[in-house]
């Protein structure tokens, strides 16, 4: 296989697969102290158990849908219409490219994309933590609140309403979705990938279950991800989302994600902690997005170059401390909405 390479993606590539074990197999690197993080889980863990519970929580969905709504339009092109594929294509033409659209840089060698791309993370990651920060500001007045109205340590007063709980949450997870799914269209965009297709916006919203992923669950949202390449490549796949578009695809997969990012971000309700954990999980969480979208639009590009097949074999995971994450199938929620009559 590596032998059709050249050198520079022979090194690519072992990058890649490097990636692939560490991201997919080991524990995620500890932000804050073991005693404090073990106490954070072990909050979080009975939180998430609680969630469904908490008067207004089932509203959880429509707030989040709400507030995502007043961030962008699901029926035009979403957040990737906020990345100029203008400046990326001239970007390219200033460095000497004949590129004049986003499927031109496909053609480039990756040598020559690595010379232009720039390093996306920290301009995501600088945005999400001041988000985190103010929305554990808000959540973090006393402790979680448990159900039946009462929390751990303080009488009802010490804590915020459970309506101030839901909707800040849920508009901080959507204004973290929103970032995210900007961070993954612009990845995408400098490896010659053009969001403004039907087929890449559901490739992309494979992409942001990955990066957005606990570790426990990378393993199987990676594999999700393959799985939706194959069903991608089927060609009445993709001349169907063309006929129906994606807006209910967008919509599903953004309401489980915004439920999923809120479950995972329920440690900001720890007193004091919390508004640190919240700038700090909202920077690692869109750092998580950037580095697995590079590396999987990394790994596709080189697949297509050389005719490689989507990886199969499935990857173990571990348990990180915060809680298996739950999958996000992707390809069941394209086939329910587009293939099924």
């Amino acid at each position: 296989m590596t032998n059709e390479m050249v050198p520079y993606d022979q090194r690519a590539w072992s990058e890649v697969e490097q990636w692939r074990q560490s991201r997919l197999t080991s524990k995620a690197s500890r932000v804050v102290p073991v005693r404090v993080r073990d106490r954070i889980a072990g909050t979080a863990r009975v939180a998430k158990g609680r969630l469904g519970s908490l008067p207004g929580a089932s509203e959880f969905e429509h707030v989040f849908t709400k507030a995502l709504g007043g961030l962008l339009d699901l029926s035009a092109t979403a957040a990737r219409a906020s990345v100029r594929q203008s400046a990326v294509v001239e970007g390219y033409r200033k460095r000497g490219f004949a590129v004049d659209s986003i499927e031109d840089i496909g053609l480039l060698d990756l040598v020559d994309i690595d010379r232009v791309k720039p390093h996306l993370g920290l301009s995501y990651t600088a945005a999400a933590t001041v988000e985190g920060a103010a929305a554990g500001f808000a959540v973090s007045g006393g402790e979680i609140v448990a159900a039946g109205g009462s929390v751990f340590g303080a009488g009802v007063g010490a804590a915020p309403g459970i309506g101030t709980i839901v909707g800040v949450m849920a508009a901080d997870a959507a204004a973290v979705i929103v970032a995210a799914n900007r961070a993954v269209a612009h990845t995408a965009a400098y490896y010659g990938y053009d969001l403004k297709r039907p087929e890449e916006q559901v490739f992309a919203l494979a992409v942001l279950s990955v990066g957005t992923a606990a570790q426990a669950g990378k393993a199987s949202a990676y594999m999700e991800l393959n799985k939706l390449v194959q069903l991608l490549a089927r060609r009445a796949t993709w001349e169907q989302l063309r006929r129906h578009g994606t807006t209910r695809i967008v919509e599903q997969v953004f309401a489980r994600l915004g439920y999923r990012v809120t479950q995972r971000k329920l440690g900001q309700a720890v007193p004091v902690i919390g508004t640190v954990l919240g700038a700090g999980m909202n920077a690692r969480l869109l750092g998580d997005v950037t580095s697995d979208a590079n590396f999987i639009y990394r790994e596709r590009f080189l697949r297509e170059r050389y005719g490689l097949s989507p990886s199969t074999s499935p990857v173990a995971g571990e348990e990180d401390g915060f809680g298996a994450g739950d999958v996000i199938e992707v390809s069941e929620i394209v086939e329910a909405e587009v293939l099924e009559p």
